[in-house]
């Protein structure tokens, strides 16, 4: 970094007095501006600048603007920023509220939990978009931190992301520690991303039981600490910009671990609103900006808030003291949908799992077969599934049950087993009850009926803002011959009811051989597509408790 050394005096002192002293050592400077509304405003002192901007941004990346906003407020094309500190699922809200002119985001990612933003978005096949929106202007590597012992199994276990969620998984002495996904993208990012490689090889159900399963050994570190591991089998994750000034207490027995599968990293990401970019003035201090932080001095400012700047001359340039650090993968990870960031909050914050869900259960003859893999039944283990949702979701939920053949109600194939209702202390029992009494007989499966009947249900039953799904299991075969409703009907119908006003999530798990069962499940998910209808195939028993833990994390679809 000394090729920066001669421009960056002045950039390195004020986020040096950022980073050591904090805000409140810089409002005497005429830096930094408390608001009443409790957000804090960093802004660039006394100026003259007619250009102004103000900008949201995550706390870790806040020194960095603060290091460039003297130059900026001085140049012929001058900017004067109102930097806004707001991090995690809060942030959205916080640019919305004060009619932010770009969001930086310390991931990617946090642009797909606000939809509803008038932000510039990516382009196609996540290219970078209109205004830059996309780009990443900085990055900060996560890596896992452990004793040395642990470290060996890691190693051992493939020295990869997939290696520690494989570990949390089997091995009772390996825990995890993360900062609170809701509060910061180190935690977000990083247990996402373990997640994510089970999702790549497994499928979105074993990434969601996997987490789950994870979150039951994690200690969440809250508030603005540090994830370092604090007793032995723990490992850590932690972002290089807060790892590095913490390696003097790792000591001998400490070690830190890259994973060689992938290069996993905070990506601070800019997103103009589109207000912002309509205005001419605006547009322009956004251009400005942009261009900024690009330049030798705006990789300068990023070295010394302990970032890495990809877009240097040499993007993967770590900052100081980071030298010492492992070498990371060449493949990146992948930034997380919207779908797989609501796992991981789902994961730690039950209040997310709220949901009307109606559970619809096949009890035909063939759903007493054994599940492969297993000496238990189809039945049996959808049983124990169904009975997990009363520990998975949270009391202002409401849950249903459901049981079809044929004619098990004439005229009708189904059956209500359980109302669907919120989840107080006696709905609860009833819904164990309920799950563990249920059992196959029926001879047929009157499979179309049913899913536009409980499809109907629950449009008629709908809350606002309460997502709604129907989740059906069954054999996949229709065997009601009683029925007129066709494959095509079924399409038609859908058609005919679907409700912008009332959605509904409809899925549909098929027990049988994928490949077995491909060209059915297609056409099935063909037909249900005016619902947006999803059919996940499952081949093994160990899926069948995953599904419940996916549906109750956020819904099958994604």
């Amino acid at each position: 970094m000394g090729k920066h050394a001669a421009r960056s005096g002045a950039v390195r002192l004020t986020v040096f007095a950022f980073l050591l002293l904090g805000l409140p050592a810089l409002v005497a400077a005429g830096i930094v501006v408390f608001r009443g509304d409790g957000w804090s405003a960093l802004t660039s002192g006394a100026s003259s600048c007619g250009r102004k901007l103000k900008v949201v941004t995550a706390s870790s990346f806040a020194p960095v603007l603060a290091g460039m906003a003297p130059k900026l407020t001085k140049s012929d094309e001058c900017v004067r920023m109102d930097i806004v500190v707001a991090d995690g699922r809060a942030a959205p809200d916080t640019v919305r509220q004060t009619g932010a002119d770009v969001w930086i985001p310390d991931d990617t990612s946090w642009v797909g939990t606000a939809p509803d933003l008038d932000l510039a978005r990516l382009g196609p096949e996540n290219t970078v978009g209109l205004g830059g929106a996309g780009t990443v202007v900085a990055d900060s590597p996560i890596y896992m931190v452990t004793d040395a012992p642990t470290a060996a199994k890691l190693r051992a276990a493939g020295d990869s992301w997939l290696a520690l969620a494989n570990l949390l998984d089997t091995d009772p002495a390996v825990r995890l520690a993360v900062r609170d996904p809701g509060t910061s993208g180190d935690g977000m990012v990083g247990a996402g991303s373990m997640a994510e490689t089970v999702w790549e090889g497994q499928g979105m159900d074993a990434s969601a039981q996997v987490l789950s399963r994870a979150y039951a050994k994690t200690r969440t570190v809250r508030g603005g600490g540090v994830a370092l591991p604090d007793r032995r089998g723990e490992v850590g994750l932690v972002a290089e910009y807060a790892l590095v000034p913490q390696l003097g207490r790792l000591g001998r027995t400490g070690a830190v671990l890259a994973g060689k599968d992938f290069r996993v990293a905070l990506r601070y990401t800019w997103f103009p609103t589109n207000a912002a970019l309509a205005d001419d003035d605006r547009a322009g201090a956004l251009d400005r900006l942009l261009d900024a932080l690009g330049s030798p001095d705006g990789a300068a400012a990023i070295a010394a808030a302990g970032l890495r700047s990809p877009r240097s001359d040499e993007p993967d340039e770590p900052p100081p003291g980071a030298e010492q650090l492992p070498a990371l993968a060449a493949k990146q990870m992948p930034f997380l949908g919207a779908h797989h960031v609501d796992h991981v909050l789902a994961t730690w914050y039950a209040e997310d799992r709220q949901t009307d869900l109606l559970v619809v259960v096949d009890v035909s003859g063939s759903m007493n077969d054994p599940a492969p893999g297993s000496d238990q039944s189809l039945i049996k283990l959808v049983a124990q599934g169904c009975e997990q949702l009363e520990n998975l979701l949270p009391d202002d939920s409401r849950l249903g049950v459901w049981e079809f053949g044929t004619q098990l109600d004439p005229p009708r194939d189904y059956r209500e087993l359980l109302p669907a209702e919120s989840l107080t202390e006696s709905h609860r029992k009833a819904t164990v009850d309920t799950c563990r009494g249920l059992e196959t007989h029926s001879n047929g499966t009157g499979l179309y009926e049913t899913i536009l009947a409980a499809y109907k249900n629950a449009q008629e039953n709908a809350r606002k803002d309460v997502p709604n799904r129907v989740l059906v299991f069954t054999d996949g075969r229709n065997e009601d011959r009683g029925s007129t409703l066709t494959l095509a009907a079924l399409n038609a119908e859908l058609k005919a009811a679907a409700d912008e006003e009332s959605p509904v999530s409809l899925s549909v798990v098929v027990f049988g051989d994928a490949e077995a069962t491909k060209q059915s499940s297609a056409q099935l998910e063909e037909a249900l597509e005016p619902a947006q209808g999803y059919v996940d195939t499952l081949s093994t028993a160990n899926e069948v408790s995953a599904v419940f833990i996916h549906v109750a994390a956020g819904g099958l679809h994604g």
